[in-house]
């Protein structure tokens, strides 16, 4: 079993879990001296994890794998962002109008809505949801996404 072969939902809790350890030492891994090997022998020994999947899953060395590129995935994210964030103005990650459209229109069309306000979103994460409601699909790293948009219960 491989990250990739979760369920969405999972993914995400696996993302969330992921995210706030990584968040404690972030000053590790901008340094170099936490790698991606460190944290997930960590996260899968302390058995943690296993409260979102299951320890025969956790145990195998392809997950294992799969984990390590995972959070491997989650570091160049987070430094990428932190990199383009020194670089940039907050305006230039701003999403573009014609993203709010497009992504209003899919809302209104597909029966989704987010939990989130619209502006709160950057170009990037609008990418993201327009991609997951079109195909059904979030890219690894990008599981937050999955709590951004809601199948619409309100019939009027």
């Amino acid at each position: 079993m491989t990250i990739e072969n979760l369920d969405l939902e999972t993914r995400s809790k696996i993302y969330s879990y992921t995210k706030k350890v990584l968040r404690k030492y972030q000053k590790g891994i901008t340094t170099g001296k936490l790698t991606a090997n460190q944290f997930a022998e960590n996260i899968l020994s302390d058995g943690s994890i296993n409260n979102i999947l299951d320890e025969k899953y956790t145990s195998e060395e392809e997950f294992k794998d799969s984990y390590i590129n995972y959070i491997n995935t989650l570091i160049n994210i987070q430094n990428d962002s932190l990199s383009k964030n020194k670089k940039l103005q907050t305006h230039n990650l701003l999403s573009s109008i014609s993203q709010k459209i497009k992504l209003k229109n899919l809302l209104n069309s597909t029966g989704y809505s987010l939990t989130i306000p619209i502006d709160y979103l950057n170009s990037n994460e609008l990418d993201n949801v327009i991609k997951y409601i079109e195909t059904g699909s979030i890219d690894l790293g990008n599981e937050r996404i999955y709590n951004y948009v809601n199948p619409n219960t309100n019939t009027h």
